[in-house]
């Protein structure tokens, strides 16, 4: 698996996770830093992915935080 793969995928498992446990907004947005970070520093480590797939990967997480934010909202 590809580190840009395990970054989603271990955001959408943190995610849900955070989701089922009653996580609250800031909560969620935390699980979203925390993969931003690991995006970032794949991005700037010695053999980094093309940009075009970082921006991909960036915007998936968002979409799928917003999803999230939508299921918790009253």
């Amino acid at each position: 698996m590809t580190e840009l793969k395990q970054i989603v995928t271990d955001f959408e498992t943190e995610l849900l996770n955070g989701v089922r446990s009653g996580a609250d907004e800031a909560a969620l947005k935390a699980v979203r830093d925390q993969a931003f970070d690991r995006l970032r520093a794949a991005k700037e480590g010695p053999s980094p992915p093309c940009l075009e797939s970082v921006f991909d990967v960036a915007g998936e997480i968002g979409l799928k935080l917003d999803m999230a934010l939508k299921v918790i909202s009253p």
